[in-house]
């Protein structure tokens, strides 16, 4: 039975950076998709000639290929050709007169399955199939770009969504398989990727012939072929961080032509010896600042670090900070002493008003400074913005303020005026 695209998808429900991380992959692969109404149209003819492309080697005598109509995720229609090293040509003229089959062509050699989506090809009457013998060697295994974009980060809750995009290269002309059968096979004798530290929703992608997906202890691994020529693998994972930057080390097991990083600068800063940063590049609607890197042997040790990360507001923090996290019971004296401190500064040294509003009692300047709090709170999450926090919060510290201590400010004014009388009539005598 022919699969379609290998697709690993994380257990757990996907967190809202996965989601936003996903939704970006969209925009890179969007390129390379046909509109709707192409994919959905019935071909007059499929014909091509199948090639061994490995040097020396020649097309096998009854090589089989098949014509394969999907149709609401089943097979409606099935035909099948064989060809040999003397004839390689094929044909199919036969198809379902159904607009919403979608047809394929598929074919198995040497334990490799491999399929063309025929709405992707622009002349179908005129197909070339590669074929190759298989190797275990990863010795002409190059990738040739490896970008890691950062499309969110939750500051309220330290965590950060990536994207890995790998274009990775097989030199030679043997498809790499590997021989799991071996009694030394490991980790090593596969396609792999290194990933931070405590990595966790790890979602894989790829245009790879059918493979599976191995976690080791690095990151994770993937049995899928490798025929000749260049393909896209997609990965993504979330991550804590818990300070104000995260490390990425990481392993080049088939170095890197180009590394780069793309980030938007609100979310942080990268600093890496051997990359600099070069352009701001536009996905979607978000501008990403990019930092790139170049001439990575394979083997290469990469570290680079993400600093001024997004935090968590102040009531977040404090709950970190204290034992139990509750700082709602033990913090919020302290929060509330800060703010009584503030209101002085701001009444000996901003707003010295001579008739401020009527009173209020103990027990309601302790609820308006519980809404400062939360002011304060909703600006750092970012629900309102600037000018509004500004505004509320300048009407609730009027009204907390009223009445407080009127008495003491009007006599300290009377005792320095009274000083300043004194003084003076001192220097003239």
């Amino acid at each position: 039975m022919i699969s379609e695209r290998w697709h690993y998808a994380p257990t757990r429900a996907s967190l809202l950076a996965i989601l936003a991380v996903l939704a970006l992959a969209i925009t890179f692969m969007a390129g390379e998709t046909r509109p709707a109404e192409a994919q959905r149209l019935t071909p007059d003819r499929v014909a091509g000639a199948v090639l061994n492309n490995t040097e020396g080697a020649d097309v096998p005598e009854g090589f089989e290929i098949a014509l394969l109509g999907f149709k609401n995720g089943g097979i409606v229609d099935q035909k099948i050709e064989t060809v040999g090293p003397d004839d390689t040509l094929f044909e199919f003229t036969e198809f379902e007169d159904d607009d919403e089959v979608e047809y394929r062509l598929a074919w198995e050699y040497e334990g490799v399955t491999e399929q063309i989506f025929l709405s992707e090809e622009a002349a179908p009457a005129n197909i070339g199939i590669f074929i190759y013998e298989t190797t275990d060697s990863l010795d002409d295994i190059r990738v040739s770009a490896h970008a890691t974009i950062i499309p969110t980060v939750v500051g309220s809750d330290r965590l950060m969504g990536v994207l890995d995009l790998v274009s990775i290269r097989n030199d030679g002309d043997r498809t790499f398989v590997p021989d799991a059968s071996n009694p030394n096979f490991t980790g090593l004798n596969m396609l792999r990727f290194s990933l931070p530290e405590g990595y966790e929703e790890l979602a894989v992608d790829s245009v790879l012939p059918q493979g599976q997906l191995l976690e080791i202890g690095t990151g994770f691994a993937m049995t899928n072929p490798i025929p000749p020529g260049e393909h896209e693998i997609l990965y993504s994972y979330a991550i804590n961080y818990s300070g104000s930057s995260l490390d990425f080390v990481r392993t080049l097991a088939f170095g890197a032509d180009e590394v780069r990083v793309l980030i938007p600068p609100e979310f942080g800063e990268v600093v890496a010896e051997g990359m600099e940063a070069t352009q701001t590049t536009e996905l979607g609607e978000t501008v990403y600042k990019e930092f790139a890197g170049t001439g990575y042997e394979p083997g290469f040790k990469m570290n680079f670090v993400i600093e001024d990360l997004p935090q968590p507001g102040l009531f977040k923090r404090m709950n970190e900070a204290i034992p139990g996290g509750n700082a709602i019971v033990f913090g919020f004296p302290f929060v509330v002493a800060a703010l009584m401190a503030g209101l002085v500064v701001y009444v000996l040294l901003i707003n010295r008003r001579r008739r401020l509003e009527i009173a209020v009692t103990p027990d309601e300047r302790m609820e308006i400074l519980q809404q400062i709090v939360e002011l304060d709170e909703r600006l750092e999450f970012g629900e309102i913005d600037a000018e509004q926090h500004r505004a509320s919060r300048d009407a609730l510290t009027a009204r907390a303020l009223a009445g407080m201590a009127q008495d003491d400010l009007d006599g300290t004014q009377d005792d320095d005026q009274e000083d300043s009388t004194s003084g003076s009539s001192g220097s003239s005598s």
